[in-house]
């Protein structure tokens, strides 16, 4: 059966991964050293598509040419909003990709997500020349790709994708950032929540969640939650691996680090919990029926659990959400 297309414009002959090779030379490089990865860890195996998928900024340009600007705070629901809006916009996370012929008696690979990174994916990558063009050799090049998921270009990769239109639910494609203003922007908002229920939503998250190297290092009670927090909030580091220490900063800090401390900049505020005036803003933005899938849906928030004083101690942690933002929560 002959795979969908995946969902966005893109041509083999761009030059959006390098400025001289083309993105299906690239693609056609990475093949044969991905499956030579696969063989050696679960035998012979093909490759029979790849896609690259992309990570942009919070700051896009919508279908009518506006600028929106969507300032992501962790845990108010953003991979739901985002999947959403990437629904409708593919081009905000659908990158380069390419499908290759299945050989009869052949078994493709399992469907499978790379992130590129070490030590799964090449510090280097050799990209055969092509073809000579009027008799002139053409150039042979090594990219030296991103070490990590941080360039854009190269977040993470599919490999024999069951889906080419679906983003990977686990995945930003807009990136969750310190705040910075885009007063360009006509259009700028963000979705706030109860710093409390954050922090309750965040703590059963980061234990459940299967993201740690190191799951034995992050406390299993809430106490003993609360008391690390605390104390990385009032010295900045953690005995973590740096991989999970980022995970852990990312689902603590206070709202502010990642909207700012000012109402006024924003268009539209909404509060966690006001799915139907967010779609309907979203469906008008789009131009489309905006659908609002839950994902990372958490057990109830309630603090009923918590005693008064470590609710006071919650509440100190994020005094300054409260000062700026209090009559939204």
């Amino acid at each position: 059966m002959t795979p969908n297309p995946a969902p966005s414009p893109w041509s083999p002959q761009w030059r959006s991964l390098h400025p001289v090779c083309t993105d299906e030379k690239i693609l056609d490089a990475l093949r044969p050293y991905l499956q030579e990865k696969f063989s050696a860890h679960f035998g012979p195996r093909l490759i029979t598509s790849l896609h690259l998928v992309k990570q942009g900024s919070p700051c896009f340009r919508l279908p009518d040419g506006r600028f929106c600007h969507w300032a992501q705070t962790t845990k108010t629901a953003s991979l739901s909003i985002e999947a959403a809006i990437c629904a409708h916009m593919p081009s905000l996370w659908a990158g380069a990709h390419k499908y290759y012929p299945l050989p009869a008696n052949k078994q493709a690979a399992a469907p499978l997500m790379i992130f590129v990174e070490q030590p799964a994916f090449p510090d280097i990558l050799p990209v055969p020349a092509a073809a000579p063009f009027l008799g002139v050799p053409r150039r042979a090049y090594r990219l030296r790709l991103s070490p990590d998921a941080t360039d854009p270009r190269w977040a993470t990769i599919l490999c024999n994708v069951e889906d080419p239109a679906c983003k990977p639910p686990t995945l930003h494609a807009l990136r969750i950032e310190p705040f910075r203003p885009r007063v360009h922007a006509q259009i700028r908002f963000c979705v706030l929540r109860d710093p409390v229920e954050r922090f309750l939503s965040s703590f059963r998250y980061l234990r459940s969640a299967d993201i740690f190297l190191n799951p034995e290092r992050l406390p299993a009670s809430l106490p003993q939650f609360l008391a690390l927090s605390e104390d990385y909030l009032r010295k900045g580091a953690a005995k973590m691996q740096p991989q999970d220490e980022e995970r852990l900063r990312l689902h603590i800090v206070p709202q502010s680090h990642f909207i700012g401390s000012e109402p006024s900049y924003y268009t539209h505020i909404f509060r966690m919990g006001e799915w139907q005036r967010l779609k309907h803003f979203l469906s008008d933005w789009l131009s489309a029926s905006v659908q609002l899938p839950h994902l990372n849906k958490s057990q109830s928030e309630s603090d009923a659990g918590l005693t008064p004083e470590q609710k006071q101690r919650i509440e100190a942690l994020y005094a300054e959400d409260y000062a700026a933002w209090g009559k939204y929560f």
